[in-house]
């Protein structure tokens, strides 16, 4: 990206505008009346403070400041509109490694299946400015923000990243089970959000977890339980980034239809378990 673009780019006009002093004041005010009001806010009375606390290794207070600021944000009218840019704020530092991300998905996803062109649900082409994939991945930080699901009360900044990452990765055709999408990759040394993002399972962890547990507390028998684990860790990877059923009954020597209906089984097995299953109520598991 050239100087000039980077100056004019999405994320450093809107970095300039919550810069400004009138931006500011307006977070200082909503920030005090909402440190009288809220216990996990009542020691952040100025925007300044806020910014203290999330600068912090304290993450179990990062969850509970944001979390109070998310509540906030999903109320409707003005209050709700500037706790969610507060909360945006926060969370861009994390935006160009999203970006990164999303572009690198996009492109590994376009060479494996073909060449894939255009800004909205066409991939990311070689010369794509990342202009438009910054203006798309704020615009999905603030629905997420707007839109958080308020169940999960743990590892909020994760979870903001996350999702932020996998909308926009959809945006661009990208499945975010796919390897190359690398969605949980967060940990950028250069770009980190002001919360210091701790480090989460990823999506093949938390599956592989929940198929050990099912078949210890015998949820899901070993037959189901190897189709499942042969689909998605030991098979080849076919175009959606799991082994077809055709490829898993090659593998295990049975039919595509047979393997189809065993896996459909399976997995209605696995998704009644993993209502019992002790990692259900984390963040990452909802």
């Amino acid at each position: 990206m050239s100087s000039r673009s980077a100056v004019n780019s999405p994320l450093t006009m809107l970095q300039k505008e919550f810069g400004q002093a009138r931006s500011i004041a307006k977070f200082d005010k909503a920030v005090h009346d909402w440190s009288v009001e809220e216990t996990a806010l009542s020691e952040v009375a100025s925007h300044d403070d806020l910014v203290a606390v999330l600068a912090t290794r304290d993450y179990t207070r990062h969850d509970d400041v944001l979390h109070a600021l998310l509540v906030r944000a999903a109320e409707p009218g003005n209050g709700g509109v500037v706790a969610t840019e507060i909360v945006v704020n926060a969370m861009l530092p994390a935006v160009p490694g999203i970006v990164g991300r999303v572009v690198r998905a996009a492109r590994a996803a376009g060479g494996s299946v073909g060449v894939r062109r255009g800004v909205t649900g066409g991939g990311v082409s070689a010369a794509e400015d990342c202009q438009d994939i910054q203006a798309a991945v704020i615009g999905h930080l603030w629905e997420q923000a707007r839109c958080y699901p308020l169940r999960r009360r743990e590892h909020v900044a994760a979870n903001l990243v996350r999702e932020t990452q996998r909308a926009a990765q959809r945006d661009f055709g990208v499945d975010h089970g796919q390897a190359a999408a690398d969605v949980v990759s967060i940990d950028d040394e250069v770009y980190r959000p002001l919360t210091d993002v701790p480090g989460e399972p990823d999506a093949s962890e938390e599956l592989l977890e929940l198929l050990a547990w099912a078949v210890e507390e015998e949820r899901l028998d070993e037959h189901s339980a190897t189709i499942l684990t042969t689909r998605y860790f030991d098979g080849p990877v076919g175009r959606d980034g799991v082994a077809t059923d055709r490829q898993v009954g090659a593998l295990i020597g049975l039919s595509q239809p047979t393997i189809t209906r065993h896996r459909r089984r399976a997995l209605e097995q696995l998704a009644e378990a993993a209502t019992e299953f002790p990692g259900r109520d984390l963040p990452w598991a909802g």
